[in-house]
C-alpha cells in the first residue's frame, strides 16, 4: 500500500464516550466532552480511553459524528485530522475549515428543506404536547445550511420519541426524510444527508492525497453501518444498538 498508516473513521457519542448516566457506578470516568457552560457532558471509560490512545498513536483518526461543528469543538480528545459532522452535512479539514466542494453539494441537497425543517420541529413538539409528552427539539444548522431536526425527551422514556415519530409518519410529514432513533435521540434528516455519502467524498479525497491504505470503521448505531461498510474492517461496542441487531439475527 502507498501509505502504511491506517485511516480510522470513528463515531463519537456512545462509541468513544457517553453521558454519566450510561456508565456503571463506581467506574473510572475520564472527561471527554463539555457543554456550552463548560461542564463535563461526556466521559470515557478506561477501556474507551485505552482504545483511543492506541488509535491516535498508530493511525490517522477522523471522527464521523452527528454533532454539529460547534458541538464537535467541545469534544476534547486530541483529534487533529478534521472531521465529518452533522450526520455528514459538513466535512472539516484539520484546521477546522469547511470542505467547500462538499458544502456546495450539500447546499443543493438541503435547499428544499431550509424552511421545512423549522416547521417540522415545531410540529413535532406540538404533537408531543398533544400526546402529553415533554420533549425539546431544535434544527441543527451551520455554515448557512439547515441540516436536520433533533428531538429529545425531558426525563421521560425513550419510547416517547417513538410515539411522536409514529404520529409524524401517520400524518405524512416525513416525505423525503429519513429518521434515526437511538436512546434519547430522534433525528429527522433530509434524504441525501447521511454519514455514508460524506465519507465516500472524504475517502475519495484521502486516496488522492495519500493513496490506498487500510481503513477501519467504528460506530455504535444502525446509521453508522452505512459509512462503516465503506471500510475494510469495522467494529462496534459490545452493548451497542448495532451489536444488538447483529445478535438478534445471529439468534434467528
Amino acid at each position: 500500500m502507498a501509505n502504511e498508516r491506517p485511516l480510522v473513521l470513528v463515531d463519537l457519542d456512545d462509541t468513544l464516550f457517553q453521558t454519566a448516566r450510561k456508565m456503571p457506578a463506581n467506574t473510572a470516568r475520564h472527561p471527554a466532552s463539555y457543554d456550552v457552560d463548560g461542564g463535563v457532558s461526556g466521559y470515557q471509560s478506561a477501556v474507551q480511553k485505552a482504545l483511543l490512545d492506541w488509535l491516535l498513536a498508530t493511525a490517522d483518526v477522523v471522527p464521523v459524528t452527528a454533532r454539529s461543528a460547534e458541538a464537535f469543538s467541545r469534544v476534547r480528545l486530541g483529534f487533529t485530522r478534521g472531521a465529518v459532522c452533522a450526520h455528514g452535512g459538513l466535512i472539516l479539514d484539520p484546521e477546522g475549515g469547511v470542505d467547500k466542494d462538499w458544502h456546495a453539494l450539500m447546499g443543493e441537497v438541503l435547499a428544499p428543506f431550509h424552511e421545512r425543517l423549522p416547521e417540522l420541529c415545531e410540529t413535532a413538539l406540538g404533537l408531543a404536547d398533544t400526546l402529553g409528552v415533554s420533549l425539546r427539539g431544535w434544527v441543527v444548522e451551520e455554515a448557512d445550511q439547515r441540516h436536520y431536526v433533533v428531538i429529545k425527551h425531558n426525563s421521560g422514556s425513550d419510547h416517547d420519541l417513538q410515539r411522536v415519530l409514529e404520529a409524524l409518519q401517520t400524518q405524512g410529514l416525513l416525505t423525503d426524510l429519513h429518521s434515526h432513533r437511538n436512546g434519547n435521540n430522534l433525528a429527522l434528516l433530509p434524504v441525501g444527508l447521511c454519514k455514508r455519502a460524506a465519507v465516500q467524498h472524504y475517502l475519495a479525497r484521502d486516496r488522492r492525497q495519500h493513496g490506498e491504505r487500510l481503513v477501519l470503521g467504528f460506530g455504535d448505531s444502525i446509521t453508522d453501518l452505512g459509512f462503516m461498510n465503506l471500510c475494510d474492517f469495522w467494529a462496534t461496542p459490545s452493548r451497542s444498538q448495532l451489536a444488538a441487531v447483529v445478535q438478534e439475527h445471529a439468534d434467528d
